[in-house]
């Protein structure tokens, strides 16, 4: 009996350590944000740790952390190796650096991460962790709030290049001003636009803005760089200038506001005789020239006036299908998802913050019935395209600044149009691919898409 007893309480204390270690031998999942608080267009860094016992079979799967008002990219990963109660741990730390564009608070939700180990080996298992809530504050130094915009980086400086297609300047000639604006530890995409479009004297035509990030290897730093370029067409004699830049930004490094300057540009535009030769050309026909036209071109001439009769006579019944048909293709059009979507852009151009979240809504209720905006933005897997959207709403129905208010529509409809472009290729390939009729897939192409959570 005693025996019986001492091997079942023997059997006992096996199980429980068995239980005890197993329940020890779990995934580590440890996430802190540092510093807690940065000035607005600086660098905060969640590191990540994700420790599995033994070896992970695949790499963790882990979210991309993005937040409204702020831009996040990926930083360094480091392989990690630690003892834990004698058992050793092996993992990865991961590196987001998250760069606040307006100042307050932000917070970072509760998230899941996937981790896949070799817990007994060769067999694996599957854990699911959950981050912590975690947050920190973004601020624009005393020193620094009567900046607009407000710029912070660690160094910024200014190039600029005038080229001209002729030298001397005449009217019809054009001249190509490049800015180039390079900034240390600050985001491309948080370097204020500097050149106007619009100069007395000429006609001027903006290029697309050109953003670069890069890591230096040696340092670390981020070095971003903004080019601007606008093409100027004179218009007028005299005088032409193009106004100086000036910037004024805050020195990080320093604890100071600084500026970064350009020259201004003044030339000399003279008279163009060829563009005058061209202008006063139309009044130069002589009617000794008509005929010597005519008697030269006798047969076309005549084969005009036929089909001029002809449309004389048959022409009223003609133009008015002509007419119906133009109206009903234009009236077609203009109930068509492609003509909503010219809006939108249109609008985005046009750096109106409400007319363009209100043509994007117009646009979607014809790309995608019933699909909501956040519906749309998860669908596209564009994690800027969040950002983008959540900034607009947060410029018209929050507090939101309107600081770099066109240059942000302008982002946003590039990310739309490359989103619209993914979706729709996505309903082709799957139109090809299954034989069953549409009815027997109800809810559309992306009705998948609309099941799916919002990135942010």
């Amino acid at each position: 009996m005693r025996a019986t007893l001492a091997f079942i309480l023997l059997c006992l204390s096996l199980t429980q350590a068995v239980a005890q270690e197993s329940a020890a031998l779990q995934p580590i999942l440890r996430a802190n944000v540092a510093p807690p608080s940065v000035t607005v267009g600086q660098k905060t860094t969640l590191m990540l740790d994700v420790l599995a016992p033994n070896y992970m079979t695949r790499p963790p799967v882990t979210p991309e952390f993005q937040i409204s008002n702020a831009v996040t990219r990926a930083g360094s990963t480091v392989n990690l190796t630690e003892q834990v109660n004698g058992t050793t741990y092996a993992g990865v730390r991961y590196e987001f650096l998250i760069y606040p564009q307006e100042p307050g608070s932000y917070s970072l939700p509760a998230q899941n991460v996937t981790v896949t180990y070799a817990a007994e080996p060769p067999a694996s298992r599957e854990a699911v962790l959950v981050t912590p809530e975690l947050s920190f504050d973004a601020i624009i130094p005393d020193a620094a709030q009567e900046l607009d915009p407000f710029v912070a980086a660690a160094r910024l400086a200014i190039r600029q290049q005038i080229k001209l297609s002729s030298d001397p300047l005449k009217v019809g000639d054009s001249i190509v001003r490049t800015v180039t604006v390079e900034a240390d530890e600050t985001p491309a995409m948080l370097l204020p636009p500097l050149l106007a479009d619009r100069v007395a004297g000429a006609d001027g035509y903006a290029a697309q803005p050109q953003l670069q990030d890069k890591f230096e290897s040696r340092t670390g730093t981020l070095v971003s760089q903004r080019v601007d370029q606008v093409t100027y067409i004179m218009q007028q004699t005299g005088k032409f200038g193009l106004p100086a830049i000036d910037i004024a930004w805050w020195n990080v490094r320093d604890g100071k506001v600084e500026h970064a300057t350009a020259d201004a540009v003044v030339l000399n535009i003279a008279e163009n005789p060829a563009v005058q030769s061209r202008g006063e050309s139309g009044s130069s026909l002589s009617w000794r020239r008509i005929a010597l036209f005519i008697v030269d071109h006798r047969w076309t001439m005549l084969l005009i006036v036929i089909l001029a009769s002809a449309c004389v006579w048959f022409g009223p019944g003609v133009a008015a299908r002509i007419r119906d048909r133009i109206r009903r293709r234009r009236d077609a059009y203009r109930r068509s998802e492609a003509f909503a979507f010219a809006k939108f852009r249109a609008a985005a151009r046009q750096g109106d913050t409400g007319r363009t979240y209100f043509a994007l809504l117009d646009w979607l209720g014809r790309f995608e019935p019933g699909m909501s905006l956040r519906a749309f933005a998860a669908g596209a897997c564009d994690a800027e395209l969040d950002v983008e959207i959540a900034a607009v709403e947060s410029r018209l129905f929050g507090s939101g600044s309107t600081t770099s208010e066109r240059q942000s529509l302008v982002r946003l409809a590039k990310r739309v149009a490359a989103a619209r472009r993914q979706l729709q290729r996505t309903s082709r390939l799957r139109a090809k691919q299954s034989p069953l009729p549409a009815t027997l897939n109800p809810g559309g192409p992306y009705a998948a898409a609309r099941l799916r959570p919002p990135a942010r």
